[in-house]
């Protein structure tokens, strides 16, 4: 091994980083890089959670999780300058392909071990956590404790597709997908919309692991799942000294209920600014909003296999949540047959398109997506196989099948990570999520084996999503017209004005409202007929009997 070109040129550049650095022992396993070698040289074709490889630009990146101390079977590894510190590979994404600017942010914070030009390794002391923490970045932890017991176990799965004598069942499955209920989940928690929970009216502008807005979105999401019938349980895990935890719904099958499928996405956000605000509209309220309406549109059907829908929780931290949740699954020995992944789907500029991305040992999985995507949807698509920098890459390291749903143009949207990704960022083209959806619903169809049987009601509405409320003008004075369509008739319904302390101020409607559109004007009176004062004020519907649901608009009165 010794008389390896690779472990030579190896042994020069570590030597060469090595000088820099001050030894500590630590009793973490390794990280070593291997210039010019690639994953064959490391992997015997198969995944291994004992070893994790990243491929960068000019050689592989080795995690040796078993190696003693801080040794590494395959190299020389990098010497830490701090004992108990975690290890992070940074790379450059979207509009931000220079890494300049996470050098100046890493500045007295994270030791740079490795700069690869678009990526960095570092290591951050255990003192500065909170600090990286609260960076911008986008990050992958890179984990040294040692794999779960059970590791070796994990057996590649491959699932037949399902065969077109069942695409009348997927049709009408798929065609449950509604966008009005993607774009009300969006809006409520990325701050454009008010929602009702314990009793008032609430709003989440930030998702970061940080603000106390962060537990009232898993509270409020792990409601709606729990209204829907499923059994909602919470993982719980700290990051950085901050509480966190992943939500997860689960149905149990009914064929063979100890294989599961994985439907899932990191509900957290980051920005710029996480200290005031983290709206995290693109990233990843649209891809929280699809796991949420794939659980809807599933609640009252039977599958063959057992489905779990997981939120994952700081993804942004560096794939904390779903590493977690993977080493769970390892531990425990559960049979996960394949996973759906979403981050980042409402949003294209020059591609109506979306990205499949995998790696080529999941070929049959992303296959049936691709299919999907044709038969059921009018985007575009393309296979991506480098995975990278989000939820589906913990299960690929265990050898589980898995794939990230993305939009094709992520890398252009420019309020990634700032506090300028909101609904308004995304409006006109966040119907593209909905197409997303459509393709990921006909994928769970076949992964987790839709059976015809279900119980009606529940979860089923066709054409039945939460209207969207529009107001323009919007700030506005003296009046507003808020507008919605019904897709069925409501039994009861009510319209009317609250201010942001929850008192109602003016009734607009109230009583059955027909399936259609509707119009009504605020003249910015309260009910006693006098003027409102300016400030921010919420337009809630309440709807009754088919369309069952909440919906609001927040409005802007200035005087």
């Amino acid at each position: 091994m010794s008389s390896s070109p690779v472990i030579r040129r190896l042994l020069v550049s570590a030597f060469a980083i090595g000088a820099l650095l001050v030894p500590v022992a630590a009793s973490a396993a390794g990280i070593a890089f291997l210039p010019g070698a690639a994953r064959q040289d490391v992997l015997s074709g198969k995944p291994d959670l004992s070893v994790l490889v990243r491929e960068l630009p000019d050689g592989l990146l080795v995690v040796d999780r078993i190696a003693p101390g801080a040794a590494n079977r395959f190299g020389a590894a990098f010497t830490p300058v701090a004992s108990g510190s975690e290890w992070y590979l940074l790379r450059a994404k979207g509009h931000r392909e220079e890494m300049a600017g996470a050098r100046a942010l890493l500045e007295g914070v994270a030791h740079i071990h490795l700069d690869a030009g678009s990526c960095l390794v570092v290591e951050v002391p255990p003192a500065n956590r909170d600090a990286f923490a609260n960076l911008d970045l986008c990050r992958e932890r890179l984990p040294l404790e040692a794999p779960p017991a059970g590791w070796d176990r994990v057996k590649p799965a491959i699932v037949a597709p399902r065969s077109d004598k069942d695409l009348a069942l997927k049709t009408a499955f798929v065609d449950k997908i509604s966008q009005s209920a993607i774009f009300q989940t969006i809006q409520e928690i990325s701050g454009a919309a008010f929602f009702w929970y314990n009793g008032s009216l609430q709003s989440v502008n930030n998702r970061h692991i940080s603000s106390a807005k962060h537990a009232l979105a898993a509270d409020y999401l792990a409601s709606k799942l729990t209204a829907l019938g499923y059994t909602v349980t919470f993982e719980p895990f700290t990051q950085n000294g901050y509480a966190c935890r992943n939500v997860v719904a689960t149905k149990l099958g009914t064929v063979t209920p100890t294989e599961y499928v994985v439907v899932g996405g990191h509900y957290d956000s980051i920005s710029q600014s996480t200290s005031t605000s983290a709206p995290g509209a693109e990233d990843n309220g649209s891809g929280t909003a699809l796991v949420m309406e794939l659980a809807r549109i599933s609640a009252g059907r039977d599958f063959e296999r057992s489905i779990q829908f997981v939120l994952f929780d700081a993804e942004e931290q560096g794939l904390i949540g779903s590493q977690r949740f993977v080493t769970t699954a390892v531990a425990q020995g559960r049979n996960i047959v394949g996973a759906i992944l979403h981050d980042m789907v409402a949003y294209y500029s020059a591609n109506y398109a979306m990205r499949i991305e995998g790696e080529t040992a999941w070929e049959w999985l992303m296959t049936i997506m691709a299919t999907n995507v044709d038969t059921f949807t009018d985007i575009g698509k393309q296979k991506d196989y480098l995975s990278w920098g989000s939820d589906h890459v913990p299960f690929q390291d265990a050898g589980i099948a898995a794939f990230l749903s993305i939009d094709y143009d992520y890398e252009a949207y420019a309020p990634y990570h700032r506090s300028n990704d909101t609904w308004s960022a995304i409006t006109l083209t966040a119907p593209i999520a909905t197409q997303i959806g459509r393709a990921d619903a006909a994928t769970l169809a076949d992964v987790a084996g839709l059976l015809p049987d279900y119980i009606a009601g529940v979860g089923d509405l066709p054409g039945r999503g939460l209207p969207v409320l529009t107001a323009a003008p919007n700030p506005f004075n003296p009046r507003v017209g808020i507008s919605f369509v019904l897709d069925v008739p409501a039994g009861t319904a009510r319209l009317a004005i609250f201010d942001v302390t929850g008192r109602r101020v003016r009734e607009l409607a109230g009583g059955r409202l027909d399936a259609g559109a509707h119009s009504f004007t605020w003249d910015g009176l309260d009910d006693a007929g006098q003027a409102a004062a300016s400030g921010t004020y919420v337009c809630r519907l309440e709807l009754g009997g088919n369309g069952a649901g909440e919906a609001s608009v927040k409005l802007n009165l200035v005087r």
